[in-house]
């Protein structure tokens, strides 16, 4: 089973953690979309987050490159051994079944529907074929696509009409691609625009998805966990997972708890631009994937007016961010932390993407989770 919780702020976009609502299909509020696009942080223009690189502006140990934390945060005097009250993080029951409901869920099996409708919510296995003004443009065609009803995935109105057809129904589905959508190209390599135009897609619904989840036995667990995780038992998987929340609720406590008492004197550019490069970089990448460019993507996925009212919204949290990655070098710095070589190895397979100072910087956040969570004071 791998490992479930990390403090650290994993091999993902930090600010994603908190903000990836793209990649559910989410908008932000009315509020946030008409944020002003001024900020102290300036515009996404001035940041050169294409060519962002995970291992930049970071040294061997895993530290900001020329910076002492400690001359920019002045730590709580209980750091070490912060007091914590059980009750604030021990888990409850429903928080461990929702765990073993996951868990279940990664090991479903697929059952393929042929004589119903499709309803919203569905995953509807399809074949397409888009085109505009009659020319078939690359991209636009698919088979055997999983789609979700609902999520989101494709443009507006794309997943509404095919609710209510069947498996075997082959028909058209009619939409509008959104201002900022790149461009395609045709069969013979001619540009085809796809900004603001619309286009037919011929869909044929093969058949519709159900899953079909194990039975939660002894037997199962055992199979399933037993010789790769030494649980052979439900009873055994639920202290399992009791264990781990736990774990996870007080290394959160105990962070919340640095970040709120200690002092920043300030939050040196280089770890801010960082954050926000690395923001800007991740949206960029998951425009592309979607087909847009980034101020489409923020303006038709998140609601913003664009990339700046954007970066303006997620100020305080970046900075936040900022402040927290800060933190763990600052604890490191106070109690000469150094990661073990487990820890180290528990990211070596991320190094040639991430480059080996990022995963040591992770690694090190481990560390410092690690014996924050074992000096802390629970009562």
């Amino acid at each position: 089973m791998k490992r479930i919780f990390t403090k650290a702020l994993c091999l993902v976009c930090a600010g994603a953690l908190a903000l990836s609502l793209a990649a559910c299909g989410g908008k932000a509020d009315s509020a946030a979309s008409s944020t002003a696009s001024s900020s102290a942080l300036g515009s996404a223009s001035d940041y050169d987050y294409q060519n962002f690189n995970y291992s930049d502006g970071l040294d061997e140990k895993g530290y900001w490159e020329g910076i002492r934390a400690l001359d920019y945060v002045t730590l709580p005097e209980d750091f070490a051994s912060v007091a914590i009250k059980r009750s604030d993080v021990e888990p409850t029951s429903e928080e461990v079944e929702k765990q073993i409901s996951d868990l279940l869920s990664q090991h479903s099996s697929t059952e393929h529907i042929t004589d119903r409708a499709a309803a919203d919510g569905d995953t509807v296995n399809i074949n397409y074929v888009g085109s505009v003004n009659n020319v078939a443009f690359t991209g636009g065609s698919a088979e055997n696509y999983d789609l979700t009803l609902g999520s989101g995935t494709f443009i507006d109105g794309f997943e509404d009409q095919i609710i209510g057809h069947k498996p075997g129904e082959t028909f058209d589905v009619n939409v509008t691609f959104p201002d900022g959508y790149s461009d395609s190209t045709d069969a013979s390599g001619n540009a085809v625009k796809l900004s603001g135009q619309k286009a037919v897609f011929t869909v044929t619904l093969n058949y519709i998805s159900e899953s079909v989840l194990p039975e939660l036995t002894d037997s199962w667990v055992a199979s399933t966990l037993g010789t790769s995780n030494n649980i052979y038992t439900v009873e055994a998987l639920r202290a399992y997972y009791q264990d781990q929340l736990y774990t996870s609720n007080l290394n959160t406590a105990v962070m919340d708890h640095l970040l709120e008492n200690s002092t920043f004197k300030s939050i040196p550019q280089q770890v801010m631009d960082y954050q926000v490069n690395q923001c800007l970089n991740y949206y960029s990448t998951l425009a592309g994937y979607y087909g847009y460019d980034l101020d489409g993507l923020v303006q038709n996925l998140l609601g913003y007016e664009n990339t700046d009212a954007m970066l303006a919204h997620l100020e305080s949290s970046l900075e936040n961010y900022a402040k927290e990655a800060l933190l763990y070098q600052a604890v490191a710095e106070s109690l000469d932390i150094t990661p073990t070589q487990e820890q180290l190895d528990a990211y070596s397979d991320y190094k040639d993407t991430y480059g080996q100072n990022y995963c040591t910087m992770v690694a090190l956040m481990d560390a410092v989770t690690s014996t924050l969570t074992s000096g802390a004071v629970v009562s």
